[in-house]
């Protein structure tokens, strides 16, 4: 047996911060779920709302991120399907509040 270690990759850390906004916006949304169940009547409302207005926006937040990565890295097709993907949630969101 060898005792070589690994190589490191130098792009092991890339996607940290993506991790951990991840992360965070998980725990805020259970915090304001938790609240909104707990809470009396006014702020439980508010908390409720928020709670899924973080669970719907940390995807797309997350895509937008990959898209400028991946504008950034030259990779224009990934970077062209994540606008699309964006541009079709964009249109939902007219089209549900019309």
């Amino acid at each position: 047996m060898s005792d070589a270690q690994p190589i490191p990759d130098p792009r092991a850390g890339r996607f940290e911060p993506l991790i951990l906004g991840s992360r965070i916006a998980v725990g805020v949304a259970l915090v304001l779920a938790v609240v909104g169940v707990a809470a009396p009547e006014p702020l439980s409302d508010w908390s409720a709302v928020a709670s899924i207005v973080v669970v719907m926006v940390a995807p797309l937040l997350r895509v937008g991120w990959l898209a400028v990565r991946w504008f950034r890295r030259g990779d224009r097709r990934f970077g062209w399907v994540a606008v699309g993907v964006l541009c079709v949630v964009a249109t939902a969101v007219v089209l549900a509040s019309l």
